[in-house]
């Protein structure tokens, strides 16, 4: 998991918090305001300024209002650039995998909606893996290990696909790419790639090893009219004909 996500229990509380401290900042400042021109409104409306409490109250009265607007000003910048960045790490929270930092399926969703325009779904390529071994390793070591698993997996998965197209973890145990414009080239290029970086992992056994499913796609050949038809007969092969990436 990445360190510089938070949940959002933590994030509620922030901004319960700055929505308390603003309420009552407020409160604070329409008292002091109002208690002071009570005090001072005699002198204030007669404007005799030559006797020293009435001009020692006067110049209490404005520095303290200056004083806590410009606490007030100051604040609210603080305040906006941390809701700035608690807004990016929400963003970031909503659309990217909590443990790999990849897209999640709900990126992927939408990212899948965008290629059901007519002129970008011919070239589409799809391809879907699963870990082929993380039940067993989940089964007899622990999850702990299964997510380190993951998460050397999809450093790897990303580090290599990011220049062919888009990478996503669209559910527990199932990545995808998607290449557009894609052409047997590309696929057959991106899992030479993929195996190359998978065998020197394996190779170094610095961890369990990785054995990769596989099923690939191209729209260019499979004619389907949505995505959607697309990606659900990926998955049909990944499970009923897998390829194995090791």
């Amino acid at each position: 998991m990445k360190d510089e996500f938070y949940t959002r229990g933590k994030q509620t509380n922030v901004y319960n918090f700055i929505f308390i401290y603003k309420a009552v900042s407020l409160c604070l400042l329409c008292i002091a305001t109002a208690l002071l021109a009570f005090y001072s409104r005699t002198d204030l409306l007669k404007l005799t300024f030559s006797e020293n409490k009435t001009s020692q109250r006067l110049l209490l009265s404005v520095l303290i209002f200056v004083l806590m607007v410009f606490i007030s000003v100051i604040t609210d910048f603080y305040i906006l650039k941390k809701s700035t960045n608690i807004g990016y790490r929400l963003n970031r929270l909503a659309y990217l995998d909590r443990l790999t930092g990849l897209p999640n399926r709900y990126s992927c969703d939408l990212l899948f909606e965008t290629f059901n325009d007519p002129e970008r779904l011919p070239g589409v390529g799809f391809i879907v893996m699963k870990i082929n071994n993380l039940p067993s390793v989940n089964k007899t070591t622990s999850h702990d290990n299964g997510n380190n698993l993951i998460t050397e997996f999809c450093f790897i998965l990303e580090d290599v696909g990011e220049k062919y197209g888009y990478i996503g973890r669209n559910g527990g145990n199932e990545f995808i790419i998607l290449i557009e414009n894609c052409s047997d080239t590309d696929c057959d290029m991106f899992l030479s790639d993929l195996t190359k970086r998978i065998r020197g992992y394996n190779e170094m056994a610095v961890g369990t090893a990785l054995e990769i499913a596989y099923a690939c796609v191209l729209n260019s050949c499979e004619k389907k009219s949505v995505m959607s038809e697309l990606i659900s007969f990926a998955y049909k092969k990944l499970k009923d004909a897998p390829q194995i990436l090791s």
